[in-house]
């Protein structure tokens, strides 16, 4: 089978060098990379960090001149770039490396020409951009967590005058939700009949921006399905082709986050209540007739 044609296009201005080894083994998993290139500022320290590992991980550089008043046009090379890759059709997954909401408009029109676009980007991201891309990784909580293989040492590098200015960073970013809202979220994509996982799991990652169950140390999705047995029933069987399993899902019938389980619960002590005071009035109507019966006498 034919593995898919990748191309990684960073933002050398905006993102660390030290994410190299990380993009690139995400990058693996989706096919073969036949486009590595790195984008920035000839002047800029941050990508002076990235000169002496890019040989190393096979990237090209496309380097820009400032033409004027020490402003950047790495963004404007990209964009040139991708929609030139876009025109030849020597791509089909299109992995864009940057925490710059000003590419979102690119994403969109990428995803129009029915391209897969992986975005990959710091935490600080503009939701605007991760919510635009297929799938949106987070560079910073991957790193963290320990994914990645090889993990590369920050060059010291000299500051250069005048160089290119800081991006302002929008006030809203990508907030990383509570494992509790990621079972809640897939309890609600999810009825009383079974689902593959498989689809459920694109539902989840298309919806939440930067979602990956590595963040919450699991292996897989299935993984992490599995470990919420409380609220999830999981059925494991070999396919058609008796190799490769199918694993569906669906929501316990006992547990709490199950279909109509709240109203029916909601019932039961309003019907206790009013035939307690129904069996109240009737006991102390004997004792209200009685004082009546006293007065008459």
């Amino acid at each position: 089978m034919d593995e898919k044609k990748i191309a990684i296009l960073i933002d050398g201005d905006n993102i660390s060098q030290k994410y190299a080894s990380l993009i690139k083994e995400e990058a693996d998993k989706y096919g073969d990379i036949t486009l590595f290139k790195l984008y920035g500022s000839i002047n800029s320290p941050t990508v002076r960090q990235w000169m002496p590992i890019m040989p190393k991980y096979g990237i090209t550089p496309e380097l820009q001149l400032s033409y004027a008043n020490n402003k950047s046009i790495a963004d404007q090379a990209l964009t040139i770039d991708a929609m030139d890759i876009l025109y030849r059709n020597i791509a089909e997954v299109f992995f864009l490396v940057t925490s710059d909401s000003d590419f979102t408009k690119l994403v969109y029109r990428i995803k129009e020409s029915g391209k897969t676009i992986v975005g990959m980007g710091e935490s600080k991201t503009p939701e605007s951009l991760a919510q635009a891309c297929n799938e949106f990784k987070l560079l910073d909580v991957l790193f963290k967590a320990g994914v990645v293989k090889t993990k590369e040492a920050e060059i010291p590098v000299t500051p250069v005058e005048n160089s290119t200015q800081e991006i302002p960073v929008e006030s809203k970013k990508i907030e990383i939700p509570s494992e509790k809202a990621i079972v809640d979220k897939i309890a609600s994509v999810l009825e009383d009949e079974w689902e593959n996982l498989a689809n459920v799991g694109d539902v989840i990652r298309k919806s939440v921006p930067g979602f990956d169950v590595r963040n919450y140390k699991y292996s897989s999705f299935s993984s992490f399905v599995k470990a919420h047995k409380d609220i999830f029933d999981v059925d494991e069987k070999l396919g058609p082709d008796n190799i490769h399993k199918v694993v569906n899902i669906k929501i316990r019938k006992d547990s709490a986050k199950a279909p109509k389980s709240e109203p029916a619960s909601q019932e039961k002590p309003k019907t206790a209540a009013k035939t307690k005071q129904h069996s109240d009035s009737g006991k102390r109507k004997p004792g209200r007739n009685r004082k009546k019966q006293t007065k008459s006498e």
